[in-house]
């Protein structure tokens, strides 16, 4: 990271960059991603990705986020994913965490201070801080896609057994377990990812009739993507929850117990959204329903 710190408000710039066989795709975070994605940061706007060949058939790709962050003392730049597709599957892989000071904008004499004062103007400097490299981590390879298919369900139930809950109160229940949950440390929040992601996916197979069980990040979205009832916002919090798991799960990264609880929380906003879809895809047409009397 280029900038020793920012101050609260100031707009800086944050670039991710890609290097990658040719034959495959960069794809990364939307600006509007949210704090589920960035932490910390709010991005303000992405440049257009840049592109450049490299040596022995590889590409490298980046992207520029102008940022700004409203955090005291320090602001956390979590693990953020970029996608790398082929046309045989998807891999994921994330940038390290890292953590940049924030300067406070209040004066030494703060201690005098005792009634309220006029807003201070933030400033607004013109590209005063340089990139920020962020360089991705090493591809996941092979191995990352066929643990994903072959991962192991232990006793669990099948996901075409009956269940004595609906599916939407069975995966609300589940997200809310979580809530007592402390997923501190690599085994407790590889646990957390893990059921949190599951308590989504199985309700997706029982309630929606998607193979979600079996389909990597990807494919669910792009499978949900088909159904004209599910809105284009609640499909990027989908994909932004399960990016985030899936470093976790695979990619060894261990955000801190703060972030896990605000991915939970777009978890449940996700389930809500995704049974409001289908109750109004199920609800009859207005002209089919009796007439009142």
């Amino acid at each position: 990271m280029s900038a020793d710190s920012v101050k609260i408000g100031e707009r800086f710039t944050l670039t991710l960059v890609a290097a990658h066989d040719a034959d495959r795709e960069a794809i990364f975070p939307a600006a509007d991603a949210g704090s589920a994605l960035f932490g910390d940061l709010h991005a303000v706007r992405r440049e257009a990705v840049q592109t450049r060949r490299s040596p022995g058939a590889r590409r490298v790709d980046s992207v520029a986020y102008e940022v700004t962050t409203f955090a005291l003392d320090s602001a956390r730049v979590p693990v953020l994913p970029v996608r790398l597709a082929s046309a045989g599957d998807t891999a994921v892989v994330g940038t390290s965490p890292r953590t940049l000071p924030v300067v406070s904008v209040v004066g030494p004499d703060a201690d005098a201070l005792r009634t309220p004062a006029a807003v201070a103007p933030f400033p607004h400097p013109a590209w005063m801080w340089g990139l920020l490299g962020l360089v991705v981590a090493a591809l996941l390879g092979g191995g990352t896609y066929g643990w994903w298919r072959w991962r192991a369900r232990g006793d669990e139930e099948p996901p075409d057994a009956p269940s004595p809950e609906p599916p939407y109160e069975a995966a609300a229940a589940r997200l809310r377990r979580l809530e007592r949950r402390h997923p501190s440390g690599r085994e407790a929040a590889t646990a957390f990812y893990v059921d949190l992601t599951e308590a989504l996916r199985v309700y997706l197979a029982r309630r929606v009739g998607i193979r979600a069980l079996e389909q990597t990040t990807a494919e669910v979205v792009a499978a949900l993507r088909r159904r004209p009832e599910v809105r284009e916002e609640t499909l990027q919090r989908l994909q932004a929850v399960l990016e985030r798991a899936d470093l976790v799960k695979f990619a060894d990264a261990q955000p801190p117990p703060a972030e896990s609880r605000s991915v939970l929380d777009d978890a449940q906003a996700v389930l809500d959204a995704l049974e409001g879809a289908q109750r109004r895809a199920e609800a009859p047409p207005e002209e089919d329903l009796p007439p009142s009397t």
